[in-house]
């Protein structure tokens, strides 16, 4: 007897997709069957009636501001727009206070999500100048899927990195085998930029488009693929939003350079000049380059350029992205976007930008083996856990106040239609989510340390 039977599905994986169904015991997939699933019995069966049915989202790149900003963010509410959005493994970043910077701060992070996520989720470490001793025994000795670092001024809590102190990082992870994650732009072309706009007088919500030169992130990016390969490290480049970036990264895959690309849903959906209409509610960094460029993305994206697509879910207060209405140097760097992470791509595969097998693969395959998952994540394999989302890739509708879940109730995709969304999620075999409502319990998630 199974607890759970989907019948009736078109299941996709990373490779192809094939009619059939899938039953669920113990929060595992234990029987992949034909589509009618004749002599299987189970507890419970839904009827997929022909709909996509793919693995789980994994989305490596989400700040819950939990613990110590909590007034932006939570765990609880943040994962309930994840549920929704049909993610099913939430990645933290260590920007949070305590910032995750040392074994104790990981576990003392650990501590404060117990009990607290309706998804499963791991937990990234953070390298800065000060912890680089400590960085052995954050990736050794706790189940930290990477260690996050930022080549340029981010917040005062999280120092960025200079030369010598990435360098030395790199180092380390590399005779340890750990994971980077690097947060590529040029910090000194940046202060240039940003002194010489302030010297005019400049305010206006272009200038924070134009503090950020694209030779400033291009350089950083290359510079980091150097020092990557000069040390020997594994390292994601965050929020790659270049053509000529990924091309470099690209490039440097192939000569065997162990670099991965991420790139998000807002630079596949926003342009420089949006900026003029959504002002502080845009503000985001790396910025969004131009119409070619985004059109770019897309097409490389589709060619296998990009491995990995995380949300950078990144939320603030209303106050204060309004505080930068009239002066965009006072509002705060970030938007929310983990429940609209699979919408992006989904209206992108009904529009045929991408296939799903493609998104997929950049979705849950590839972020599961990346950051160390694979042992349970990632796939639709008899053993893994029963992380699935059923799409409706014929619904179309529209993104509203009233569909958010995360405690931002602001959005830059307010009002945006979408074609093709999740209709049901399900965590270990439990369904969390089903139309966008949270079904779930706020007990269930759990931790996932990466393998050892």
């Amino acid at each position: 007897m199974l607890d759970k039977l989907i019948q009736n599905a078109t299941i996709v994986t990373h490779t192809g997709r094939f009619a059939g169904s899938i039953g669920i015991r113990g929060g595992k997939i234990a029987v992949i069957a034909g589509p009618s699933a004749d002599g299987l019995e189970a507890a419970e069966v839904i009827d997929a009636a022909g709909k996509y049915l793919i693995p789980g989202a994994i989305d490596a790149h989400v700040h819950f501001q939990d613990p110590g900003l909590t007034e932006r963010e939570d765990l609880l509410c943040g994962t309930m727009a994840a549920a929704a959005g049909g993610v099913t493994t939430a990645i933290s970043h260590p920007m949070n206070i305590p910032p995750i910077v040392d074994a104790d701060s990981y576990r003392f992070t650990m501590d404060a999500y117990a009990g607290r996520s309706y998804i499963d989720y791991g937990i990234h470490g953070g390298g800065t100048a000060q912890n680089i001793d400590k960085v052995d025994a954050l990736w050794k000795d706790t189940g930290a899927t990477a260690i996050k670092m930022f080549m340029c001024f981010s917040v005062a809590d999280f120092p960025f990195v200079r030369d010598d102190s990435l360098f030395s990082i790199l180092t380390r992870l590399a005779e340890i085998g750990g994971l980077a994650l690097i947060h590529a732009e040029n910090n000194e072309l940046i202060a240039l930029e940003e002194q010489r706009l302030r010297a005019h007088g400049r305010c206006d919500p272009m200038c924070h488009i134009e503090s950020h030169p694209a030779v400033g992130e291009l350089e950083a990016v290359r510079r980091a693929i150097y020092y990557l390969e000069a040390t020997g490290a594994s390292g994601v480049i965050l929020h790659t939003c270049m053509k000529e970036a990924l091309e470099a990264i690209h490039a440097a895959r192939q000569r065997g350079v162990r670099v991965y690309a991420e790139t998000c849903p807002h630079l596949l959906t926003f342009v420089d000049t949006d900026m003029k209409k959504h002002g502080p509610y845009l503000k985001f960094t790396p910025v969004m380059r131009g119409e070619q460029n985004r059109e770019a993305l897309w097409d490389l994206l589709n060619r296998g350029y990009v491995s990995t697509i995380g949300s950078d879910h990144s939320p603030y207060t209303i106050e204060e992205k309004e505080a930068g209405r009239d002066d965009i140097w006072k509002a705060p760097n970030g938007i929310p976007g983990i429940q609209t992470l699979l919408p992006v791509l989904l209206d992108g595969v009904n529009r045929g930008r991408l296939s799903l097998e493609r998104m997929v693969e950049v979705t849950s395959f590839n972020p599961a083996r990346i950051y160390g998952l694979d042992y349970c994540k990632g796939k639709i394999e008899v053993g893994f856990d029963a992380d699935l989302v059923l799409l409706d890739m014929e619904l179309k509708k529209a993104y509203t106040k009233e569909s958010i879940l995360s405690k931002a109730k602001w959005s830059p995709y307010e009002g945006m239609t979408f074609h093709g969304w999740p209709v049901l999620t399900l965590v270990r075999g439990a369904v969390v989510a089903r139309d966008g409502r949270i079904v779930g319990k706020p007990e269930h998630g759990r931790y996932i340390p990466r393998k050892k």
